[in-house]
């Protein structure tokens, strides 16, 4: 739960370890099977990357992972949660 950081109002998972292919598969994933906007973004770093959730899609993000999350990590989601 802690490899990610609400950035705006999105949500930032830290995925840097993955290539840039396994990112492409993983974000169709996120879009097709669970509906969610997202893109893959730079990290800053050569072949590094994270995939940022939009903040349309934190809605239903949060119906997903609400029954999951910790209390200590619940600020992540602002006020979505």
């Amino acid at each position: 739960m802690d490899n990610g950081a609400k950035v705006g109002k999105g949500l930032k998972l830290s995925t840097n370890n993955f290539t840039y292919d396994e990112l492409l598969l993983l974000t169709n994933v996120l879009k097709y099977k669970y509906n969610l906007t997202c893109s893959i973004q730079s990290t800053g770093t050569k072949f590094q990357y994270h995939i940022y959730i939009c903040v349309e899609s934190m809605p239903n993000l949060v119906k997903i992972v609400k029954p999951y999350i910790i209390p200590s990590m619940k600020y992540k989601f602002g006020d979505h949660i």
